[in-house]
């Protein structure tokens, strides 16, 4: 799927808009030379009212061209070009004369009609233009017809084109939305998922938490949110032991654990989110919201320390795999996402320093710094008051 994403993206991307854009060109091109000719024709003829409708429908379908070839401006262009053939069908169907075939001119016309639009608009101008011509030849006088098995046997025809376009355009456009489905997938891919592991990227998450925090917000709940970061104990050491291969190999099967063992749909849309991700490296990240309570919130923690409790099974003569894991809460220690991300991290370098294989709280953390703290000043403190009692005897 990468390859296919990452292989041409702006033509996949634009596949529909590119296909219109070159198809009403060359429809209207054409259109502009055969009617400027149409026009001169009946102006030698002495048709000069024809001519200068014909003339400016020429004229209507050369500025498209320009339009689209020089500026670039080709959104409404295929129904422009619709609208200015199906004028120019209605002239010839109503100022045609049987012996000159000029009614044959509208087998193209009808053809351009559905190839240069969507497949259900092309349907709607199709139909409701071959009806109007069914009635006009059915019911207008001044509209000649050799014969009516001439009539017949030009509805038929006509018809049959319908069909052959419509099964043509009907089949692209399936394939079209395909493609595009697919290059969907592949973008969501290459720049919401990390690579390696298939899990969201940094981006992504960030930009998912973020939204999410705010919603949160709105709602008011009284659940807990939680952000989780996670660091796989002696990483290093398994890449330099046993190379980078393994290492891969390694992330990838905690991806999966962890993915398999915490929910990352959402409750309301039982849609997949973006709140596991891999932070960089052998970092992950995730973000636990609607957890009913702090006991909820430990056992789910227990759940993910333990995941390898069994031993990390493999072909890689690694026989345990361990991880430390910091968790900041929401509200409580911070109240927006980057100062979130730097209370867990820090409770994870906090676990990792006090024997790794467990998790902790960034309230713990900072409470245990704030002591230590405390203790360090008042060392400071009765030690600046021995010295200065050292100076005053000495001084005695």
């Amino acid at each position: 799927m990468s390859k296919l994403a990452g292989a041409r993206l702006e033509e996949m991307a634009d596949i529909r808009s590119t296909r219109k854009k070159k198809i009403v060109f060359l429809c209207s091109s054409i259109a502009t030379a055969f009617l400027a000719y149409g026009s001169i024709v009946h102006y030698l003829q002495g048709n000069w009212g024809l001519s200068l409708l014909i003339g400016l429908c020429s004229f209507a379908c050369l500025t498209i061209s320009y339009l689209i070839k020089v500026r670039g401006h080709h959104q409404y262009a295929d129904l422009l070009l619709t609208g200015v053939l199906m004028f120019d069908g209605l002239l010839l169907l109503l100022y045609n004369d049987a012996p000159s075939g000029r009614l044959l001119w509208l087998y193209p016309i009808v053809a351009a009609i559905i190839l240069i639009n969507e497949f259900k608009v092309g349907l709607l101008f199709s139909v409701t233009y071959t009806l109007i011509i069914f009635f006009g030849l059915t019911f207008l006088e001044s509209v000649p017809t050799a014969s009516e098995m001439t009539e017949r046997r030009f509805m038929f025809t006509l018809v049959a084109i319908c069909f052959v376009c419509h099964t043509f355009s009907y089949y692209y456009s399936k394939v079209v939305n395909y493609i595009q489905t697919l290059y969907r997938e592949g973008i969501e891919e290459l720049a919401y998922l990390d690579q390696l592991t298939g899990l969201a990227n940094r981006w992504s998450f960030e930009t998912w938490a973020r939204a999410k925090l705010e919603e949160l917000d709105q709602t008011q709940s009284n659940t807990v949110t939680a952000l989780v970061f996670l660091d796989i104990d002696n990483f290093k050491h398994i890449n330099d032991n046993y190379g980078h291969d393994v290492g891969d190999r390694v992330l990838k099967h905690f991806a999966t654990r962890l993915k398999n063992n915490i929910r990352n749909k959402d409750r309301k849309t039982d849609k997949h989110d973006y709140s596991i991700a891999r932070f960089a490296g052998d970092e992950f990240v995730l973000m636990l919201y609607d957890v009913r309570s702090k006991k909820d919130l430990d056992r789910i923690m227990d759940r993910i320390v333990n995941l390898f409790q069994k031993g990390y099974h493999s072909e890689d003569n690694i026989n345990e795999l361990t991880m430390s894991i910091g968790v900041a809460i929401y509200h409580q220690d911070a109240n927006d996402l980057s100062e979130l991300t730097r209370c867990a991290d820090k409770a994870m370098y906090a676990a990792k320093h006090t024997g790794k294989n467990q998790y902790a709280y960034y309230e713990h953390c900072s409470h245990a710094e704030e002591l230590r703290h405390q203790r360090h000043s008042l060392v400071g403190a009765m030690g600046s008051e021995n010295v200065t009692s050292l100076q005053r005897d000495a001084s005695l």
